[in-house]
């Protein structure tokens, strides 16, 4: 099969001068997804064979002035500013039968003086194209959508002003005896100029090919195919990757290349060093340094992008910038300006790509005041960040124990409200969220309870959902006849319980004076469902005198719980039915 990268039509949008300025600016790449495995070395037949995900890329376009550094542009597509203009390059994922294709395809924003092309894409996704014209003009051979079914999948590591990188997969079976399946892996490099791919060597000067020659001598041997090689990001800079297929197995192998890409490539440099950067971030995984040196932008293993402010070698304390993406996310583009460039991208910028769907980032304002839970904490003296990451300041010290309302999830991280009204940040892994209210348990709350035909003691508000704030149907008198069919306990304020004498084993857990449980529901006499540091256990009651006796009261109430049995009942003779709360019955 030809390994060719497929390209749809390309042309130029406009000319940027250069003015140098205190403004900077910086436009990033980033992908979500990859079909081409990036963190391991050798790679099975499982992981080619697996599930076909489509990658998907967006632009931010960051500016920093004075100190201040601010998020002012999210778009669909890879925007890449040249010497000629911006042009637009991204992947579409095309679907015939049971066979998928990923297609890269470059274009500017339309040039209202041209007549329209349905492939100058202005949707985001699959959509972006009609089908059946991309399987008879430019995409996949119908042939193989007839009698194939697999995938192709490429996955841009890499985007430069004159070269393209891709990680290159396929898996496919086919049932024609004229076509053949099987598949195949590679790294690609495409020349942006010419369209057309090239290999690594043209990349490298001619030290730099000797290395990468003798890199692939130590890693090859007679199983492994034909080699290749592409670009991608690592540790604060691009680096050469080679790969090298096996023949006869399903598999591949990347390896290392320890050169230095040329200035045609890339100029970026890491500042003040990767070891600095990953001092102040420890779980930082990718880094940028603006040109000037006067302010860094760091990765982090939990999805956190964060901008900091440089003074000589020395990297700002809290960041100037945070933004927490909702998905992982992998740098393929970054792009630096000074002076009006920053003013003419962000002019350009409103007129480049689709406005997405739904952003990458999660933004740190206030939630909707919808959400709202109750989270526990189960460290130790807990700090409350003013902001979120290790770098921000404390403002407020929480006990093990304690509870905490939740106001918004960002990630790992949550945003919360003490008490007295502060908000502020922890980190997930020491707040354990409560079940949300009411809690829900099918159950009897009486001895010898049963469902059949009652009758009321008292006079009941027959409700259309097991709510208190749902529609009341009627008001049921007493001695009225109903069918209950089934119910519900409903608790609405767990009751909160504090462990007073040392070390109370269970088969789940052990309990230590100090420790706070939480009663979520009585199950049957004498039993509870309990809610402990994360986990729910069905647990004896030792903090009830009327169950259990004084020396075997292990636990102090705290909060009462408070729960309501809503039973579903039906009225045949009147045509009704609907929910009833704590019935007195016979």
């Amino acid at each position: 099969m030809n390994l060719a990268i497929k390209i749809l039509s390309c042309s130029l949008l406009f000319i940027v001068t250069s003015v140098m300025a205190a403004e900077s600016g910086l436009l990033i790449g980033l992908r979500h997804g990859s079909n081409y495995n990036l963190t391991t070395d050798v790679i099975d037949k499982n992981t080619i064979g697996g599930v076909y995900e489509p990658s998907s890329y967006r632009t931010f376009l960051l500016r920093a002035e004075n100190g201040q550094i601010e998020l002012i542009a999210e778009r669909t597509n890879l925007l890449l500013p040249r010497n000629d203009g911006f042009w637009r390059i991204d992947v579409k994922h095309s679907n015939y039968n049971n066979f998928n294709e990923d297609f890269i395809w470059i274009n500017p924003a339309p040039d209202f003086d041209s007549l329209p092309d349905p492939f100058l894409a202005e949707q985001e996704g699959t959509k972006a194209f009609d089908i059946s014209m991309l399987v008879s003009r430019r995409g996949i051979n119908s042939e193989v959508g007839e009698y194939c079914r697999g995938h192709i999948s490429r996955d841009i590591l890499y985007v430069g002003t004159e070269y393209l990188s891709v990680g290159y997969t396929r898996n496919e079976t086919c049932d024609s005896f004229d076509m053949d399946g099987g598949m195949e892996s590679a790294l690609q490099i495409l020349s942006l100029k010419g369209l057309e791919a090239v290999k690594i060597d043209t990349l490298l000067d001619a030290n730099a090919n000797k290395i990468f020659n003798d890199t692939v001598t130590k890693n090859k041997n007679a199983e492994l195919g034909n080699v290749s090689g592409g670009i991608m990001r690592s540790q604060g800079q691009w680096i050469v990757k080679g790969h090298l297929p096996v023949s006869d197995e399903v598999k591949y192998k990347n390896f290392f290349v320890p050169v230095k890409l040329s200035k045609k490539v890339t100029s970026e440099i890491i500042y003040p060093d990767w070891k600095a950067v990953k001092e102040h971030v420890p779980n930082a995984v990718d880094a940028l340094t603006a040109p000037n040196k006067e302010f860094l932008i760091v990765f982090t293993d939990s999805g956190e992008m964060l901008a900091f402010n440089l003074k000589g070698d020395k990297i700002s304390q809290h960041p100037a910038l945070h933004i927490l993406f909702k998905k992982p996310v992998s740098l393929v583009m970054s792009s630096w300006a000074e002076g009006q460039y920053v003013s003419n991208w962000e002019q350009e910028i409103q007129n480049l790509g689709p406005d997405p769907e739904q952003s990458w980032f999660t933004t740190t304002s206030v939630p909707d005041k919808s959400f709202r839970t109750t989270g526990v904490i189960i460290s130790e003296n807990l700090n409350v960040n003013q902001a979120i990451g290790q770098h921000s300041k404390p403002i407020a010290k929480v006990k093990k124990g304690d509870k905490i309302s939740v106001v918004d999830v960002l990630g790992q991280w949550y945003k919360v409200k003490l008490v007295n009204n502060t908000i502020g940040y922890a980190h997930s892994n020491h707040i354990k969220i409560l079940p949300k209210l009411p809690y829900v348990n099918q159950a009897c709350p009486t001895d010898n309870c049963s469902y059949g035909k009652w009758q009321l003691k008292k006079s009941a508000i027959l409700y259309s959902e097991p709510s208190f704030q749902s529609d009341a149907v009627t008001t049921l008198a007493a001695k009225q006849s109903v069918q209950a069919s089934y119910g519900e306990i409903h608790t609405s304020q767990f009751g909160e319980v504090e462990v007073n004498k040392g070390e109370i084993k269970n088969d789940n857990f052990t309990l230590q004076k100090g420790d706070k449980l939480f009663d979520l529901a009585a199950i049957s006499l004498g039993v509870h469902t309990v809610w402990f540091n994360g986990g729910i256990y069905q647990l004896n009651n030792g903090w009830n005198t009327n169950i259990v006796s004084e020396d075997a009261v292990w636990g102090k109430p705290v909060t009462k719980r408070l729960s309501d049995w809503w039973v579903k009942v039906e009225i045949q003779e009147k045509g009704l039915s609907g929910w009833i709360a704590n019935p007195s019955y016979e």
